[in-house]
C-alpha cells in the first residue's frame, strides 16, 4: 500500500489496537504480512498491543502473531516472541497440526532459540504422528 489512503488507514488502524481483542491484534498483524506492509510504527504498536495481552491469546491468535512477525522478517521483537513462549507452551496441546508447523516455522525463521518452546512443539508433533491412522 502507498499514498495517502495507506497512510489514513495505517493511522486508524494504530489508534484502534488498544482496544483490539486478541484475534483482531493476531488478524491485523496477518494482515500487515500478507500486504507486505511493515511499517515500523505499526509494527511497534502491534507488538506493543499484543504483549500486555498474550495471556488473553489463544492458539490460533499465538500462531498467526508469530508467523506474521516471521513473514515480515521482523527480527527486532524478542519481547513479543518472549512473551509469547510461554502461553504457546501453556496451550500447546490445543495447537492444531497447522499452528504447530506454522509456529514452529515461525520459530525457526526468526531463529528464536527458546529450547522449552521448540521441545514443547517437537513434542506435540511428535504424539500427533504417533497418533495419526494410516
Amino acid at each position: 500500500m502507498k499514498g495517502e489512503h495507506a497512510s489514513f488507514l495505517l493511522a486508524q488502524v494504530s489508534a484502534r489496537l488498544s482496544q483490539m481483542e486478541p484475534r483482531n491484534l493476531s488478524s491485523t498483524a496477518w494482515a500487515c504480512a500478507v500486504l507486505q506492509q511493515s511499517d515500523a510504527t505499526l509494527i511497534d504498536a502491534i507488538a506493543g498491543s499484543s504483549m500486555s495481552r498474550m495471556s488473553e491469546f489463544g492458539p490460533l491468535a499465538l500462531a498467526n502473531t508469530a508467523w506474521a512477525f516471521a513473514t515480515m522478517s521482523v527480527r527486532n521483537h524478542g519481547p513479543l516472541l518472549d512473551s509469547m513462549a510461554g502461553p504457546s507452551m501453556a496451550l500447546i496441546s490445543e495447537f492444531s497440526s497447522q499452528e504447530l508447523a506454522n509456529t514452529a516455522w515461525s520459530v525457526a525463521k526468526l531463529r528464536f532459540g527458546n529450547v522449552p518452546l521448540m521441545d514443547a512443539i517437537a513434542s506435540a508433533a511428535i504424539s500427533r504422528l504417533t497418533e495419526a491412522k494410516p
